[in-house]
């Protein structure tokens, strides 16, 4: 629930942006069709940017790599006491 309120907050804030950085007002019939063509490429990029940012992170190597555990690699000698 609170991820699809993030997620419509976010596309409302994106809209008010475009209207207002453009100027444009919404009442006139030639404003609302650009408002529509910029908001349509701008969701576009969003949704490119979100793919490519997915493909780098599943791509991304996560695990670390594999090393010798440093306390087992130490070659500590072994004093025995006769007692």
């Amino acid at each position: 629930m609170k991820l699809t309120i993030i997620a419509i907050k976010f596309l409302f804030v994106g809209a008010l942006f475009i209207v207002s950085n453009n100027q444009l007002y919404l009442s006139d019939s030639h404003d609302l069709n650009q408002f529509y063509d910029m908001y349509h490429l701008w969701l576009s990029n969003v949704f490119d940017n979100v793919k490519q940012l997915t493909s780098y992170v599943v791509k991304s190597e996560w695990l670390p790599e594999e090393t010798i555990n440093k306390a087992n690699s130490l070659l500590v000698p072994l004093i025995y006491v006769d007692r």
